[in-house]
């Protein structure tokens, strides 16, 4: 009895191998997109890259590739067709934006901004179309200021600052030589 269902088996060898070899979970243009899983923090007034790649590393040239805030309709820099669409675009970003297009042909797409604001704190999501296959994915970026004082020309406070939520407001006090109180609270 071993012997006949041992040969059964045998004979589906050749079938499971050819399964094994097909790519999983549909075809071989499937693809993820990969976006940084930390905050990226960008100093304000100075510029920024944001990573975003497909895995696995594919030449990205002729995709559709969006970043967007919170919104698909929020575009912050559109490439189709091999150049920058324009149209779309928030005009915020316009001027400040571009595509670091070196790294296309190995899966990347790096957003880079030019003097970050304020506003540009926040989630961005990266988009990639290949036909009617498309993937997204987000990542967060934090911007951080400084704020410099100048006090009777001879004495400059300096407070860093950043973006993150505070649960209280930030504030420091000075006493300068004088007795002169200064109270900055920031909101």
């Amino acid at each position: 009895m071993e012997d006949c269902c041992r040969g059964s088996l045998l004979s589906l060898l050749p079938s499971l191998l050819l399964l094994l070899q097909l790519p999983a979970g549909g075809s071989a243009e499937d693809f993820v997109v990969i976006g940084s899983s930390e905050p990226i923090v960008a100093m304000l007034g100075g510029d920024i890259m944001l990573p975003c790649r497909v895995f696995p590393a594919m030449n990205v040239e002729n995709m559709e590739l969006r970043w967007f805030r919170s919104k698909f309709s929020e575009a912050v820099f559109i490439y189709q067709n091999q150049q920058e669409q324009r149209e779309e675009q928030l005009a915020q970003y316009t001027g400040r934006t571009s595509l670091v297009k070196e790294f296309l042909t190995w899966g990347e797409a790096i957003l880079h901004i030019q003097k970050v604001q304020a506003f540009d704190n926040g989630v961005y999501n990266c988009f990639f179309r290949k036909g009617s296959f498309y993937e997204s994915a987000s990542l967060e970026l934090k911007v951080a200021g400084r704020l410099l004082i100048y006090i009777s020309g001879a004495v400059a406070l300096e407070l860093d600052t950043n973006s993150r939520p505070r649960k209280s407001t930030p504030h420091f006090t000075y006493e300068g030589m004088e007795g002169l109180h200064l109270f900055i609270n920031s909101v």
